[in-house]
């Protein structure tokens, strides 16, 4: 066997195993694409982000009692007023 040759169907060989490492890579890539997707899912599904969470209504903000409005009222006092006496 002639060096030419066997160089020859040393590319030949290397060239298929080079389609068949890219036609692996992408299978495995697919697959753990796949499988990535679907936990992260299945994780959102299970913490009540997902469907479940928007299927239930808004939370309603607490209503005031008749005769009362809530409002937001400055605190002034101070720290030294609200420690108890001892």
């Amino acid at each position: 066997m002639d060096w030419a040759r066997w160089q020859m169907e040393m590319d030949r060989q290397f060239a298929w195993m080079l389609l068949w490492w890219l036609v692996g890579s992408i299978i495995s890539l697919w697959v753990g694409y796949e499988i990535l997707k679907a936990a992260i899912k299945n994780g959102i599904n299970a913490s009540s982000l997902g469907d479940r969470r928007r299927s239930t209504q808004a939370a309603q903000p607490p209503v005031a009692p008749a005769g009362y409005r809530w409002v937001l009222v400055k605190d002034d006092k101070s720290d030294a007023d609200i420690r108890p006496e001892r």
